[in-house]
């Protein structure tokens, strides 16, 4: 029987962050400093009319028959994957208006949950869902076991002890995603670091669509591109994530050798420190970055929402 779990002192981000901050960047001493990167020109430029035509279809309603699942993977660690789950959970759910929730399905205490804001981060876990389920009959009665975003993403945080979450088998996580299926109409799941573990081969099974989250260094390109053999290409996406502009020959070879793998669909987000910064204080928001970010950030969520069933 799984129960609700018991912590001590956590750090706060008051703690790392005693000033206040905005749009990804912290005042000091009474002054924001403020960039109009994002705004000046945004729809003059070819970028921005990019922008624009991508907010149009991401505007359309998407006709959905059921609940969709996408795992995001990697057999490497330090990759991205929760910033990327974040990410795409925000964007559907503010852009396309969907239903959805994402899940921290991280053995090794993940951060999911620590990414939603202060007012809205829930202390409740997927261990503690689990073991209400049984007396749980609507929306209502799970959202207090959830983290309600601004964006309407909804975030299923991990246990914080590990002996929980080692409880926690497949077959539970079918249990899970079938009751939550009653109430989402897209269910992201925030996977550990590998493919071939019992989870992550149940995952990647069920899953309606799959994102691999890659970095353009050789080493962890290489392991992501023999990952892909054990995949079904037609669902699955490559997010070559955390690309540095100043290192363009990296991430153009990184891009070609996946687009050697006859790989329809990949998409190229960059380094940004405005975004970790946003990330880490509970302040994501997403037109406040610049559109170098925005943009590859958007077309992640219009893949994953034109392949929606």
């Amino acid at each position: 029987m799984l129960t609700a779990e018991s912590e001590g002192p956590r750090l706060r981000r008051s703690d790392v962050y005693p000033n206040p901050v905005v749009d990804g960047r912290e005042r000091r001493g009474g002054v924001v400093r403020a960039t109009l990167t994002g705004l000046r020109g945004r729809f003059a430029s070819r970028d921005g009319l990019r922008e624009a035509r991508l907010e149009t279809r991401l505007a359309m309603p998407v006709p959905l028959t059921r609940s969709n699942l996408v795992a995001v993977i990697s057999p490497k660690g330090g990759v991205g994957k929760t910033t990327v789950t974040f990410l795409l959970g925000n964007l559907l759910a503010a852009r396309l208006k969907v239903r959805a929730i994402a899940i921290d399905a991280n053995p090794d205490f993940g951060t999911l949950g620590t990414l939603a804001p202060e007012g809205a981060r829930n202390d409740h876990s997927l261990a503690d869902l689990l073991a209400a389920m049984p007396r749980l009959a609507s929306a209502a009665e799970v959202w207090p076991y959830v983290s309600r975003l601004p964006t309407g993403l909804h975030i299923l945080a991990s246990p914080l002890r590990a002996e929980v979450m080692n409880q926690i088998t497949p077959a539970l996580y079918g249990d899970l995603l079938a009751f939550l299926g009653q109430y989402y109409e897209v269910i992201l799941l925030d996977l550990g670091t590998g493919i071939t573990d019992p989870l992550s081969r149940f995952a990647v099974g069920r899953a309606d669509q799959v994102a691999v989250v890659t970095t353009p260094e050789w080493i962890t390109a290489t392991s992501v591109s023999n990952a892909l053999h054990h995949l079904d290409l037609a669902r699955a996406i490559v997010v070559l994530n955390q690309c540095h502009w100043n290192r363009a020959e990296d991430r153009r070879a990184a891009a070609g050798h996946f687009a050697a793998h006859r790989l329809a669909r990949q998409v190229t987000i960059p380094y940004d420190g405005q975004l970790r910064t946003m990330l880490d204080t509970g302040t994501f928001t997403l037109d406040a970055l610049g559109r170098a970010t925005r943009l590859p950030i958007k077309e992640l969520g219009l893949e994953i929402a034109e392949q929606l069933v």
